[in-house]
Parts: C-alpha cells; sequence; structure tokens
C-alpha cells in the first residue's frame, strides 16, 4: 500500500511527541516536587547534583503516566477515526511501547538504569518484580488489537506497519544517541542518593 510524506510526517510527529510527553511527565512531577528540571525531546534533567531517592521514584512514574497518556489519546483518537492519518499517529505513539516491550522480553527490563523499578515503588509494588513491563506489553498488544479490528482491511497495512516499525526504532535510537549529544555536557549529572541496595540497572 502506498506511504504518503503526510503519513510519514504524522508517524513521526506523534513518536517524537510520545517521547517528548514522557519527558514532561517526569518533568511536571519534579517541579511539583520542588526539583528544577528541564525536559528534553529524549531526556530529562534535573538542574541539581543530589537527587533523593524518596524524589526520584515519584519523578520515574511522571513518565510511565505521560506515555500511557500518549498511547491513550493516539488508542481513542484510532478508535474514533479509523483511518491512514490516525493509523499514523497510533503506530507513532505506540511505538515506545513496543521498543520497552521489546527490551523487555530480550534482556529482562524495559528501561534501562533503574527507571521503572523506582515507578514501581512509588506505586507500593516491589521494586524487583515486572508490573510496568506487563503493563506496557498488554498495552501494546491492546492497541496492536485496536488496529486489527478497528482499521478497515488491516492486512492491506501490513507494509505500513513493518515500515513504521524499522523507521520508528532507528529514530528511536537518533533521538535518544542526538539529544544526549547535544544537552549532556549542557546540563549537570544527577548523583540520585539513599538508593535502596539489590536494584538492577540492566
Amino acid at each position: 500500500m502506498k506511504i504518503s510524506v503526510r503519513y510519514v510526517l504524522l508517524f513521526c510527529g506523534a513518536l517524537v511527541a510520545g517521547v517528548y510527553l514522557h519527558e514532561i511527565g517526569h518533568a511536571v512531577v519534579g517541579w511539583i516536587s520542588g526539583v528544577a528540571m528541564i525536559p528534553t525531546p529524549a531526556k530529562e534533567y534535573a538542574l541539581q547534583s543530589e537527587l533523593p531517592w524518596n524524589k526520584e521514584i515519584w519523578i520515574a512514574l511522571g513518565g510511565i503516566v505521560g506515555t500511557t497518556v500518549a498511547a491513550l489519546a493516539a488508542a481513542l483518537y484510532f478508535w474514533r477515526k479509523p483511518r491512514a492519518e490516525s493509523e499514523a499517529i497510533l503506530f507513532g505513539a505506540f511505538l515506545p511501547l513496543g521498543f520497552y516491550s521489546c527490551r523487555f522480553l530480550l534482556t529482562g527490563r524495559g528501561h534501562d538504569e533503574v527507571e521503572w523499578q523506582a515507578a514501581q515503588t512509588a506505586l507500593g509494588l516491589r521494586p524487583a518484580g515486572h508490573a510496568i513491563d506487563a503493563f506496557f506489553l498488554c498495552l501494546f498488544i491492546a492497541g496492536f488489537a485496536i488496529w486489527f479490528f478497528r482499521m478497515p482491511r488491516p492486512l492491506r497495512s501490513w507494509s505500513r506497519l513493518a515500515m513504521t516499525a524499522v523507521v520508528g526504532m532507528v529514530l528511536m535510537v537518533a533521538l535518544q544517541v542526538g539529544n544526549n549529544a547535544v544537552f549532556d555536557s549542557v546540563f549537570p549529572d544527577v548523583k540520585v542518593v539513599n538508593v535502596p541496595a539489590g536494584l538492577d540497572p540492566r
């Protein structure tokens, strides 16, 4: 099936917006907690040298909320208007969930460092568990099911699905690498203190 420039732009825009909303989620919770933070396109930066664990857990949870909001908004829009344009937005918003889920299935953790474990601590869940990994995997599967059953003749869209998967993964890596190259030298490194022992930073 033909893939238009508009489709690609909508997909890339939704992907970048979804990733940025994740970082904004971190930053908003930081601001509420009294931590000065700057959300950049693929990473949030705290403007202080140390960050206590009891604030880090809530800041981590903010990113989870941001990603979830982006995915649910895209799914609702597609559900109401199942067509090529909303499909591109759906694929873009859900690709980070696919990225996290693939990483979880391949390495045992959906996110590097201890972000998921910190967020699980904020929710009162076992830090070493995989509740957020499982949640994102289920949400990703639900998004795929919504697309398959709502999109007219979904089998005709497999080429677009394959294209967006490849382009999206490359874009996510490029966005992260480029973001770190530009901003890591601008903002200070932050040390999280009072971190519990035994967390897995894979």
